[in-house]
């Protein structure tokens, strides 16, 4: 299973429990889902969702960097984001969800 069947076997999983107007406790005991399965993912997605707002395609490109490198990362012609290592998770963080309110990306 690719990890877009993952996200959209778990996104029904989602959508099903919310449907049927029964706790998730309730639900997940009712249909053999682990209730830490269930929140670890739809956390997980909610977050996804919220710094993308769609879809980022990533691409990977070869190229010989020194040995401290760390991430870097092009958005279209216009943006480009430099993780060194080391980098401050929270900062980061704060930089990703301003940027998820204003980018929609799309593949």
């Amino acid at each position: 299973m690719t990890k877009e069947e993952r996200r959209a076997h778990w996104r029904d999983i989602i959508e099903g429990q919310q449907a049927s107007g029964m706790t998730i406790a309730a639900w997940c005991r009712a249909n053999q889902v682990p209730t830490t399965s269930f929140y670890t993912i739809k956390r997980r997605l909610k977050e996804r969702e919220a710094v993308t707002g769609g879809f980022l395609e990533l691409k990977t490109v070869r190229f010989m960097a020194p040995a401290s490198a760390g991430i870097h990362i092009h958005i279209g012609n216009n943006l480009s984001i430099d993780v060194e290592r080391g980098f401050d998770p929270f900062t980061f963080r704060a930089v990703i969800e301003t940027l998820g309110g204003s980018l929609r990306c799309s593949a």
